[in-house]
């Protein structure tokens, strides 16, 4: 039995006695999977052993967390605003901290800390927005690539760089910047210790959309204030859940589990995700890069072409009850709903209003947040009667340890899927492709031949409307 302080998996909804015979796997379905699912969770237990599963050894590593604090105290007393230069999972996992644990801050705290902002993208609208809204001698910019070679994160990189050296000079601009790459190569790393800029290093062999319990979340988060310890404390309470051997008390492994059965099976290919707490907006985005790069490959280990994977999609409880849940509800029979919910949470009271009118009258007194929870079990209902699978997991308040669970579920969850569809979630061979024409059309020697590929697959002018 979960104890109140854990972050539950609610699969009520997805089984077939609740939604319907061919909606949904049956308790012997899953069961039958269980030999297999006991096999790689003791496989997994060997390979973290010979470590090989870095990222699962990020909650224990609390001496990592206490120079990052010491730093970070510094940073946060010295600095206005605190702007992240990083693509993918360096950037969203720093943006998905600060809009969980920060953003809906009262202004008044608020005030007592950093502003944050985060530059993804290679926006010439977006960099001089930034420009116009902070004062650069009073900014520290995190720069983040496990590479050091990001090509987004480097252009950003140079283009700011070259701003602080205007405004402090060629000697003094490296106090307004700390890197956070590989400990021993790249551009990035060379570059750190050469001109002796503040760094923090990536674990070899951990890869960027799994690192966000590195430095890469831990220092941004502890710039702004949040308490990293218990970031860590939560992933290691889920961890050791995780570490069960039956797949009954393991929520990854069972979560894994059925959102394989369901994508294989049960031809459910979409996987929505619908938050009822808008501060987890930016995790479901954060979650959609884990999921569908992980494990959105076209062959398994073997070499046969299987195209797996689910397509995740954002959404957002309630906004998307009146929009998004008409067609989940009645169009193609090919989506699973992931709710996430909050046991706990602070809601203004709703005062009485115009009480001769039912429709208002009924808010009386109930708070934002139970209105809200009403919401969600409407919304779940309506699609089990209908036989559309949902999935609900429930923090049990927005904090830095929950969301530290949250985070270790969702890495063990994603790796346990993989490895029930026989493929490697720790790559990206597509994404790879795609940098490959990057730095051909850049001209960047080794990658000619990508740039002529290009340029031999002119487009014709007649299909331009």
């Amino acid at each position: 039995m979960s104890s109140h302080t854990d972050v539950t998996v609610d699969y009520n909804y997805l089984l077939a006695k609740q939604i319907g015979k061919g909606n949904g796997p049956t308790l012997e379905e899953i069961e039958a999977l269980f030999p297999h699912v006991t096999q790689i969770l003791k496989a997994l237990e060997d390979l973290r052993r010979l470590g090989q599963l870095s990222f699962r050894e990020l909650p224990y590593l609390e001496e990592m967390a206490e120079p990052i604090m010491e730093a970070a105290a510094h940073y946060r007393s010295h600095y206005e605003d605190i702007v992240v230069l990083g693509i993918g999972g360096s950037g969203l996992g720093p943006r998905c901290l600060h809009e969980a644990l920060c953003y809906y801050r009262p202004i008044a705290d608020q005030q007592t800390h950093p502003r944050f902002s985060v530059i993804d993208n290679v926006d010439p609208i977006v960099w001089q927005q930034l420009l116009e809204k902070v004062q650069i001698k009073k900014t520290l910019f995190i720069v983040i690539s496990k590479s050091g070679r990001t090509v987004e994160t480097l252009a950003a990189f140079s283009f700011f760089r070259d701003r602080l050296i205007r405004h402090l000079g060629q000697n003094s601009y490296q106090k307004n910047l700390v890197i956070i790459t590989d400990p021993e190569t790249g551009p990035l790393c060379e570059i750190a210790q050469k001109e002796k800029i503040v760094r923090f290093p990536i674990p070899p062999g951990l890869g960027g959309r799994y690192s966000v319990l590195s430095a890469v979340g831990l220092f941004p988060a502890a710039c702004l204030g949040i308490d990293i310890a218990a970031l860590l404390s939560g992933a290691r309470q889920m961890d050791k859940r995780c570490q069960e051997t039956d797949p009954w008390n393991n929520p990854a492994a069972m979560s894994g589990l059925l959102h394989y059965l369901m994508a294989t099976q049960y031809k459910k290919t979409i996987r929505i995700l619908m938050p009822y707490s808008e501060p987890l907006d930016t995790y479901t985005e954060w979650f959609c890069q884990l999921w569908g790069e992980s494990l959105g490959k076209r062959y398994n280990l073997q070499g046969e072409e299987i195209a797996a994977g689910q397509t995740p999609v954002r959404t957002m409880g309630a906004t998307d009850q009146h929009s998004q849940l008409q067609l989940y509800l009645e169009g193609p029979r090919d989506k699973m709903i992931t709710f996430f919910t909050l046991r706990d949470g602070n809601g203004e009271m709703i005062p009485p209003s115009y009480q001769e009118y039912d429709d208002l009258n009924v808010l009386t007194g109930k708070t934002a947040q139970e209105l809200l929870a009403i919401e969600y079990r409407a919304t779940e209902q309506a699609l089990r009667k209908t036989g559309i699978p949902s999935l609900t997991i429930t923090l049990p308040q927005l904090d830095a340890a929950s969301l530290g669970q949250l985070f270790q579920l969702a890495e063990i969850e994603t790796v346990m899927a993989g490895e029930l569809y026989n493929i490697n979630p720790f790559d990206q061979p597509a994404v790879e492709s795609i940098k490959k024409y990057i730095r051909g059309l850049l001209g960047m020697k080794g990658f000619e031949e990508f740039k002529k590929e290009i340029e031999s697959s002119p487009k014709n002018e007649r299909y331009i409307i």
